[in-house]
């Protein structure tokens, strides 16, 4: 899932991993007292952040920088906030900080890739993408934003190739399959991305644009009424879902014109019928069932 900003949500993973580090520190910091006011500031602004309290924590770690301005953690999560709150320049500036410290900081280093594709720099993302997975040959999230790069730019080899080392780095995540199933279909490689998409379906029942997909397979291959079962699932789970009305509406004008080809009027007429079920403003279908349903 990502949010508006184009943020993958299963950041979150890598988020507790530094939750984790800042209570450590706050438990097992030498008696410094520079070092236990560090660490109690980082503790408040992370407790911030938890509770949605987003310009208290930010107010946290900015004290935390200011007492110790090699903090990687605490600059990080400034970055962190300061995207939350819209202030992209500021969440740079915090990122850069960090690999500049550490140049092998691989979470900087992938907010810092995310931030230039929100400025459709694909070039300086993919750079910051692949340095991550030279650092880390694991890293999910890497993997996937370099397919995604790829598959924008219809290199569907190299996309499928780099969201298949997303899918085995991190099975648990219903976006790659998703990603991967797509690849997969651009290339008309349908069986695969039938299975990537039941696999992202498995881990998110609810997600509709696996279904809306599975549906267009199954309606090329000539299975109209399984096609039209998967888009009447989407509009179970979301009644308003766009691209499911477009589909079903098609789908019904299509089988209206077979039927009127094969003679079956009464058939045709049936389906126009249905077109407007999903469809009332549907223009065609009203023409039609004006000029063949009397």
């Amino acid at each position: 899932m990502r949010n508006k900003t184009g943020v993958r949500s299963q950041k979150s993973g890598v988020r507790k991993k530094y939750i984790i580090f800042a209570v450590l520190l706050f438990f097992f910091s030498g008696g410094a007292a520079l070092a236990v006011d560090v660490n109690d500031l980082i503790f408040q602004g992370a407790d911030f952040h938890y509770k949605g309290k987003l310009d208290e924590a930010i107010g946290k770690f900015q004290a935390a920088v200011r007492i110790d301005s090699g903090n990687e953690y605490a600059h990080n999560q400034l970055g962190i906030l300061y995207a939350k709150k819209e202030r992209f320049g500021d969440a740079f500036q915090e990122f850069s900080r960090v690999v500049q410290i550490d140049r092998r900081n691989t979470f900087a280093l992938l907010w810092l890739g995310i931030l230039h594709l929100r400025q459709n720099d694909l070039n300086n993302a993919f750079e910051k993408f692949q340095e991550i997975v030279k650092i880390d040959p694991d890293n999910a999230d890497a993997y996937y934003y370099l397919g995604a790069i790829y598959n924008f730019r219809h290199n569907q080899a190299k996309a499928i190739e780099y969201l298949k080392k997303a899918r085995d780095a991190d099975s648990g995540e219903a976006d790659t399959h998703y990603r991967l199933g797509k690849a997969f279909h651009n290339v008309d490689m349908v069986y695969n991305a039938l299975l990537e998409y039941d696999r992202a379906l498995e881990l998110k029942p609810s997600y509709t644009a696996a279904i809306n997909e599975a549906g267009w397979i199954y309606y090329n291959q000539g299975s109209y009424e399984e096609a039209i079962g998967e888009w009447k699932k989407t509009l179970r789970i979301n009644p308003g879902d766009g691209d499911a009305i477009f589909n079903l509406a098609k789908a019904y004008n299509d089988l209206a014109w077979k039927a009127l080809a094969a003679g079956n009027r009464k058939e045709a007429v049936t389906y126009w019928k249905k077109t407007l079920g999903v469809n009332p403003s549907n223009k065609a279908a009203k023409y039609n069932l004006e000029k063949y349903g009397k």
